[in-house]
Order: C-alpha cells, then sequence, then structure tokens
C-alpha cells in the first residue's frame, strides 16, 4: 500500500468512526427506537403460537368460531405492530437528522481548514465539496437510516422467532436455530470481501466512464500529440478490469443466496424431516404448522431483506464516508511544503533546424463538395522563432488552419511543411516530438499529476516539471493538487486548471512548434500574459489563435483571417491599412472595458 492510499484508508477508518459515535451518541433516542421496535415485533412472536392454538383448539376439533377468534387476535397483534411500525420512524429520523447536521458542519469546517492550508480541490467553495454536501452526506444519511431499519428488523424478529418456536417445543427451535446461526456466521465472514469487491467493481466502472468521457472530450489532442494507441490501450485495460471485477462480483451475488437458503429454507426442510417423530412424541399438527409459519413468514424475508439490503447498501455507505473523508470530514492541516529552491533547468534540447518551423504554400479547404472554402490560396512562411497570432471574427477558419498546420485535416489543394518536410511524409509517430496542439478544451486524464504534465516527455525530471510549471504560472496549482503524484479527477477541474496543465504539458514537450488554439482563453489576463511570455522566451515558432487585443499586439505578425481575405502583417502595420482589422480591436477594446 502507497503512503497516500494508507493515509485515504486511515481517514475512511476515522469517517467511520465518526458516523458510528454521532449514532451511539443519542442513546435515548436508540432505547426509544428499539421499545417501539419490540412492539413492532409482537406479530412475529405470536404469530405461529396463534396459528397453532387456532389448528389445534379450533379448526382441527370442529369449532371454527374458536378458530376465527384466534386469527383475529392475530389480526389485532398485527395492527399493534403497524402502530408500533409508525411510532418508529419518527425515532429514526432523531437519529439520523442530528447525524447529517454533524456530518454537514465536519465537512464544512475541514474543507475550510484544507482551503486555508492551501489544500483545495477546486477552490476553496468550488463544485467538489459542494457536491460531497448535496450527495455524499445524502447518501450516508440515507444509508445509515437503512441499515437501522434492516439490521433492527432481523434482529427483533429472529429473537422473537426463537422464542415463539421454544414456546411450541425446545426441539424446534433448535431445527432453527443452530442453521441460522451458521448462515450468520458466514454472512459475516463474507461481507467484508464482498464489499470489497463491490467497491473495487464500482470504481472500475467509474473509472471507465472518466477514462472514456475525457478521451472523447480531448480526441483532437490525443490525434495531434499520437497517442491513440497509448489512451486506447488504456481505456481498452480500464474495461478488462472491470469485466474482471463483473464476473467475480457475480460469485458473491451466489454465496448471498446461498446464506438465505441456509438460514431460511433448511430449517423448514428439518422440520418437515423431523415432522414424524416430534409427532410421535407429543407434538401436535398445529404446533408443527405454527413452526413452519415462524419460519416461512417471519425469519426467510427478515434473512433475506438483512443480506441483500446490508450488502448494497454497505457499498454506498463504504463509497460515500471514504469521498467524506477524502474531501474534509477529518481533515488535519498539514504544513505547506517549502518553495522549491531548485534553479530552472533550461528548456528541452531540440533537433537542429535549418529550415522554417512551417511553410504553407496554395493551401485551401472546404468542408464540403459545395461549400464555400473556409482556407482559400493560402501562402505562410513562420520563422524557428516567430510568434505569430491568427485572428478573425467567428467561423473565419482560425481553427481550422490551425488543424491544418498541426496534419489532423487534410488539405483540398496546397500543403503544409514542417521544417521543409510535407506533412503527409513525416511519420504519425514523429509528430508529436516536431509540434505540440493545445485545443481550447484541454485534455487531462484521470492519472497523476506527473502522468499529465510529462507525457509528452516522460523523462522530464521533477525540477524541470517544476521549473516549467513557475515558468507559466501553474507552480500554486500544482501544490493545491497536491504535488506529482496526486491523482487528478478531470470532472473536478475548471476549464483555467485543464488549460493550465496542458500548457505545462506542452512547454515540456520536445517539439519546437506550438500550435496554441486559445489555449489560453479561460485564463485571467495576468496568467495568459504570463503563459505567452513563457512560450515567448522558449526557442521555437509559437502560432496561436488570440481572442484577446494583448496576444495581437505581442505577436511578431498577426494573420488575419475574415472568410476567403487574409491579411498578413504587425499589429500596427494591420490597424494601420485594414478596416476589418480595425474593427476587430474595436471589439476587444469595448469587451475589455467593459468588464
Amino acid at each position: 500500500m502507497t503512503a497516500a492510499a494508507g493515509t485515504v484508508s486511515t481517514s475512511a477508518s476515522a469517517g467511520f468512526r465518526f458516523v458510528a459515535a454521532e449514532v451511539l451518541r443519542r442513546r435515548r433516542v436508540l432505547v426509544a427506537l428499539l421499545a417501539w421496535s419490540l412492539l413492532e415485533s409482537a406479530p412475529a412472536l405470536v404469530s405461529g403460537r396463534f396459528v397453532a392454538a387456532a389448528l389445534d383448539h379450533g379448526f382441527l376439533r370442529g369449532h371454527s368460531i374458536v378458530g376465527l377468534i384466534w386469527l383475529l387476535a392475530l389480526g389485532a397483534v398485527t395492527a399493534l405492530g403497524a402502530l408500533g411500525t409508525r411510532a418508529m420512524y419518527p425515532r429514526l429520523g432523531d437519529v439520523v437528522e442530528p447525524l447529517r447536521d454533524a456530518l454537514v458542519t465536519a465537512l464544512v469546517r475541514g474543507t475550510l481548514a484544507r482551503a486555508c492550508g492551501g489544500n483545495t480541490e477546486h477552490g476553496p467553495l468550488g463544485a467538489a465539496p459542494v457536491a460531497r454536501l448535496t450527495r455524499q452526506v445524502e447518501t450516508v444519511r440515507d444509508v445509515v437510516a437503512g441499515q437501522l431499519l434492516v439490521v433492527r428488523q432481523f434482529a427483533v424478529t429472529a429473537i422473537a422467532v426463537c422464542i415463539g418456536l421454544a414456546s411450541l417445543a425446545l426441539p424446534l427451535a433448535a431445527l432453527v436455530v443452530v442453521p441460522l446461526l451458521l448462515s450468520l456466521l458466514g454472512f459475516v465472514v463474507l461481507l467484508r470481501p464482498m464489499i470489497s469487491r463491490q467497491r473495487a467493481a464500482f470504481l472500475a466502472e467509474e473509472r471507465v466512464a472518466a477514462l472514456a468521457g475525457t478521451a472523447i472530450e480531448g480526441l483532437r489532442d490525443i490525434t495531434a500529440a499520437g497517442v491513440e494507441s497509448r489512451i486506447s490501450a488504456s481505456v481498452g485495460a480500464a474495461v478488462t478490469e472491470q469485466y474482471r471485477l463483473s464476473r467475480a462480483l457475480a460469485g458473491y451475488g451466489a454465496a448471498r443466496r446461498g446464506i438465505v437458503v441456509l438460514g431460511g429454507n433448511v430449517p423448514l426442510l428439518l422440520i418437515l424431516l423431523a415432522a414424524r417423530p416430534l409427532l410421535r412424541h407429543g407434538l401436535t399438527a398445529g404446533a408443527l404448522v405454527g413452526a413452519l409459519t415462524y419460519v416461512a413468514v417471519n425469519l426467510e424475508p427478515a434473512l433475506r431483506t438483512l443480506v441483500q439490503g446490508v450488502g448494497a447498501s454497505a457499498l454506498r455507505l463504504s463509497v460515500a464516508v471514504r469521498r467524506l473523508a477524502e474531501g474534509g470530514l477529518v481533515a488535519a492541516v498539514e504544513p505547506a511544503p517549502a518553495p522549491s529552491t531548485v534553479a530552472a533547468p533550461a528548456p528541452p534540447s531540440r533537433p537542429a533546424i535549418a529550415a522554417a518551423a512551417l511553410e504553407v504554400s496554395g493551401l485551401s479547404f472546404r468542408y464540403g463538395p459545395h461549400s464555400d472554402p473556409v482556407i482559400a490560396d493560402l501562402d505562410l512562411r513562420i520563422g524557428r522563432d516567430e510568434h505569430l497570432a491568427i485572428v478573425g471574427p467567428s467561423g473565419a477558419g482560425k481553427s481550422t488552419l490551425v488543424n491544418l498546420l498541426a496534419g489532423l485535416l487534410p488539405p483540398d489543394s496546397g500543403g503544409v511543411a514542417l521544417f521543409g518536410e510535407r506533412l503527409e511524409r513525416i511519420p504519425a509517430g514523429q509528430l508529436p516530438r516536431l509540434r505540440a496542439l493545445i485545443p481550447q478544451e484541454a485534455y487531462v486524464f484521470a492519472g497523476s499529476v506527473r502522468e499529465n504534465v510529462a507525457y509528452l516527455r516522460p523523462d522530464a525530471s521533477d525540477a524541470e516539471i517544476a521549473a516549467a510549471a513557475d515558468r507559466i504560472g501553474a507552480a500554486e496549482l500544482l501544490d493545491a493538487l497536491g504535488g506529482l503524484e496526486a491523482r487528478v479527477a478531470p470532472a473536478h477541474l475548471s476549464a483555467s486548471r485543464r488549460q493550465l496543465l496542458a500548457l505545462v504539458r506542452a512547454y515540456l514537450s520536445p517539439a519546437p512548434v506550438m500550435l496554441l488554439d486559445e489555449a489560453t482563453c479561460h485564463l485571467d489576463h495576468a496568467t495568459e500574459r504570463r503563459a505567452e511570455d513563457a512560450f515567448r522566451a522558449r526557442p521555437g515558432a509559437v502560432v496561436l489563435v488570440a481572442h484577446r487585443i494583448g496576444s495581437a499586439r505581442r505577436a511578431d505578425r498577426v494573420l488575419l483571417l475574415d472568410g476567403e481575405r487574409t491579411d498578413l502583417g504587425t499589429h500596427d502595420e494591420l490597424a494601420a491599412r485594414s478596416p476589418q482589422y480595425a474593427d476587430l480591436v474595436g471589439h476587444w477594446y469595448r469587451a475589455l472595458t467593459a468588464h
């Protein structure tokens, strides 16, 4: 077990102790709950006895009225049991509602403590704590209520049945108690590994959904990085593991049914097998039917409910308490790690290149044979250390051009050369070493922080990753996530955090050409400028789709796309000669002043 796993396990144990302590703290309410439960169990206590009396003293002797009176008495006791059930539910609420309040209070305190200590998952008041408050706390309350109902009902029913059987004949009680105890022992032995397998299967299913979802969302980024086989293998391995666990779990379902058969059906068989000798030794026919009533009507349904209910709800309780524990239920403020004093290493080395980074000649592309061209006869040359911004109105083809430059779309005519080599001639496995693409919706997968930021350069050292994060402006994010070995849950990350992780990944990449398709659109102005300055200082060419005036002003040149028309120049040149660019700049300024 890793240190992280051990910490989670310890926190989960503390979470279970917290829940148990909160329930047991209300002893007076629990005593009242038990008292009403005894009244509720009255029908189970007398059902077999009254059926036996109705037969022996009434129907079998030809006294139908006497038999009906005994059955009416059983009906009256059943009505009293219903009153006990009705009075029991408010007492149950008196146990679980304070538990919910205590969980909410502890979770809020723990979340705030972690936030103040710098250990945040999605900001101090982000979506993850809210989700825990609304889902996990309610899950714990509902499951604890259900468990109290099921376990309490079985306990009082089993005791009532055993007392009733003993009142009919002690041998009958022995025939029922022995297999019942054996079935309970088997259930206790089976319960822990069954819950463990259920939880593993549940988490495996979640992992498949998370991997598949993030892979679909980041399909363009995956293709651009040339890691299709790696992602496919990762998703396939998760599906295989889920299938294996589901098959293993099916065996526990059969074992649970066997427990019910042993404790609820085997006693019926034993009573029937022993019926003849028992009748010869004075057992009445009514007592025999009464014993069968005790087992078939009361004991077997209660045991079946216990085995089925505890197994399923215990899994929900285990998962919910673990997640509450991980999220702050039993939080301890840990000292923030000391800032790194390692000197920032130089950016990664790249292949020696003599030609221009990108050369576009006669490039044209349309999405259908009868549609207007999105890119028409474009010629462009981008230097090895040039910073080019692509601008234009929505739908002008900016993302389409980036996809063409990355080799993700085949042109209708013309072509793109990367360091003098046409894209179609470069093996797909080599493209990620030459160019890196970050789309607007950055791809982050379920894995560690290290795996996410270094999968384009797996040999990156901790110091190199830290230096890259510091240059991009993501160092605080890495600390907040828990360091390089912390697990990343993509659904719990904001769009800005996903973009920061993707920017660190691209910066670490050995690729000398960066293609940023609005890759900083979710960042604030200061963070965006810091990231762009980092890529500007990094050796290599940068092509970015700009969505703010600052990005265009900082670029060496600006490419304006506006339908089939294009214009290329510096920011000042385009502002002076292009009305379309002037309108775009005016729109940017209006948006900036509006904020």
